[in-house]
């Protein structure tokens, strides 16, 4: 049987219809390095691509943070759902089928399961709605006057939820559903009154579902029809739903955002819908929540470029403002768009089309310079007082670059801008540092140090050679275990003369799909898989590194031998400490070039 109770046949069936290439390209932006694909890790946050991918060999690994697997240990940690889920998914899609088996969901798998099925309903249901000719007019007319189309509206699966207290209620509990589990998914809200019941929570609304990468309608978003508070309304987190980790059209985004390596985040569904429907599919929004660095990291996975495009009110102003702190030393470049006084990008690009809005693009401003022409826009607007106030805000900012070239230079415009000594700004900005606890930024970033094997030469190197199955079935044969001092090899070693042929060589595929999720050797065995060393001889070095591991363990045996003998002489034990010396002369005089054979024996045991 495999992992849980699934056959292994099963896995392997699946593991051999899916490209591992493919399923990461979904959630990574990969570009080709020689026979692999590299991209910015998503699972920990680097500048400089270190997260590889071999189609040839069906493996990933991280050299920056380490992480390694095949395409199961992928999806499951980038989706946060357990293997049997991330199997059963990639079997649909492949059309093997994984019998569900006894003990294999936990309560939370079960409740995430009918959490999806329902808003899979619930959805059908608002779409149904929208379409009906009385029903919907007055939410289809609505959306018509914001210049929605009928394939926008399919494409978005936009529904409408009727000013009903209790509409969506009795039609789902019709098609079987609870009052507990509607109050699960966040779609009623209980009445002040304890016992009196509950209502739903969206009435009267144009209804948005918001689906996840997997394509599962996790969540819904409503915008009221006419007046009223609030103007936009979102389900509660639920066992399925996090808002502060969700974007609006990711799933539909995903592909442009991959290709262009850029990304536009907005603030509201109508936004984000009309810049698809003008053609920027490259565009995601956020869900009524300020962006979070749960969000900055699912972005950080396809795009090297963000632009921001926020309302030009004081709101959307501070929402740029606040994200300042998320993208530094992100190895994102993000850059602001400032849209007219009283457009939103709704209305802007429905007027001026896309190629104004490329203008602007082109034309905007990093986030690090918009805030900081912010800064300064305020304190030249203020008093004497105010601008020296203003000043250590300015530097509070500056001190976010990296670049001390760029630091300078924008110290220079500072001091022009604010009528300040450009001296006295930088001997400010130390001691501003300081004061805050902060060390000033460096001069260059020390990035992170790479998670690459870091033991013995000779061990990491005959590993990498029976991976690479370079080993001939006489080096096997030497190999031992307990020869090893770096567990992770030890434990490698180990599960490779468990998987010998008839001809005494490594069976690879066998012992990768062992090893692969080891929690002690996983991570070695797909870094030491991915890498690519040369070396000039190979069999030579096989032979200098099974020599130098003898050496080292014959010296472990004398070492061994002359801490006995010690503790034999201290002790009193005459006949103990006799035996032990002859072994100690014996193994001297092999050393010294005159081998005893009862000493080798010794040594090989």
């Amino acid at each position: 049987m495999g992992r849980g109770l699934i056959s292994e046949d099963v896995i392997n069936q699946i593991k051999d219809r899916v490209d591992i290439a493919e399923v990461v390209g979904q959630h990574v932006s990969l570009t080709r390095a020689g026979q692999n694909l590299k991209g910015l890790c998503p699972f920990h946050q680097e500048k400089s691509p270190s997260f590889t991918v071999s189609s040839s060999r069906q493996f990933f690994h991280c050299f920056g943070c380490g992480a390694g697997g095949d395409v199961f240990t992928f999806l499951t940690r980038i989706t946060g759902t357990s293997f049997p889920e991330v199997l059963r998914d990639l079997g649909r899609k492949v059309g093997i089928e994984v019998q569900e088996s006894p003990g294999q969901s936990g309560p939370l798998a079960a409740q995430i399961a009918r959490v999806e099925s329902l808003n899979r309903a619930v959805a059908g249901w608002f779409r149904q709605n929208l379409k009906d000719s009385n029903l919907g007019r007055e939410a289809r007319e609505y959306l018509g006057g914001r210049g929605m189309t009928e394939a926008t509206l399919e494409q978005f699966a936009v529904g409408f939820a009727p000013n009903e207290w209790d509409g969506l209620s009795k039609a789902l509990i019709k098609q079987g559903f609870t009052a507990a589990e509607l109050a699960m998914g966040g779609l009623t809200v209980a009445r002040e009154q304890r016992g009196m019941g509950s209502y739903d929570r969206f009435r009267g609304r144009v209804m948005f579902p918001i689906t996840d990468l997997r394509k599962r309608v996790v969540g819904f978003g409503g915008r009221i029809l006419g007046e009223g508070e609030p103007k936009y309304l979102n389900s509660p987190d639920t066992p399925l739903f996090k808002k502060g980790q969700t974007l609006y059209a990711l799933d539909l985004a995903r592909e442009a955002v991959a290709r262009l390596k850029t990304v536009i985040v907005v603030e509201g569904y109508f936004d984000a819908v009309a810049l698809h429907q003008a053609g920027l599919t490259h565009t995601v929004a956020t869900l009524g929540t300020a962006l979070t660095a749960e969000h900055i990291q699912v972005l950080r996975r396809f795009a090297s470029k963000v632009v921001l495009l926020f309302d030009p009110d004081k709101a959307g102003v501070r929402a740029a403002l606040r994200s300042l702190d998320l993208f530094v030393n992100s190895g994102i470049g993000v850059k602001v768009v400032t849209l007219p006084a009283g457009e939103d990008p709704d209305t802007y690009v429905r007027k001026e089309g896309t190629e104004a809005f490329a203008r602007l693009e082109e034309k905007a401003p990093s986030l690090l310079d918009f805030s900081l022409e912010h800064s300064l826009s305020t304190a030249e607007s203020s008093t004497i007082e105010g601008r020296i106030r203003s000043v250590d805000d300015v530097l509070r900012i500056l001190q976010k670059s990296e670049h001390p070239i760029e630091r300078e230079e924008r110290i220079r415009v500072v001091a022009e801008r604010l009528g300040v000594s450009q001296q006295r700004l930088i001997e400010r900005y130390p001691a501003l540092m300081q004061s805050e606890g902060r060390p000033p930024a460096p001069a260059q970033s020390a990035g992170i140090a790479p998670a690459t094997f870091k033991g013995v030469s000779e061990e990491r190197d005959l590993v990498y050679l029976l991976l690479h199955g370079h080993l001939k079935p006489a080096d096997v044969q030497r190999l031992r275990p307990d020869a090893f001092s770096v567990p992770a090899c030890r434990s490698l070693v180990e599960a490779a003369l468990n998987h010998l042929d008839r001809d005494g060589r490594v069976g690879l595929g066998p012992l990768l799909d062992e090893v692969i999720h080891h929690e002690e050797c996983g991570s070695l065995a797909t870094e030491l898989s991915m890498r690519e060393d040369h070396f000039d001889d190979v069999d030579a070095h096989v032979a200098g590194c099974l020599e130098t591991l003898d050496r080292k363990r014959a010296e472990a045996v004398f070492r061994n031998l002359i801490a006995q003998l010690k503790a034999a002489e201290r002790e009193g034990r005459a006949e103990d400490a006799r035996k032990l010396n002859t072994q100690v002369n014996e193994l001297r005089m092999q050393k010294a070039g005159r081998p005893s054979s009862g000493m080798l024996s010794l040594v090989k045991e």
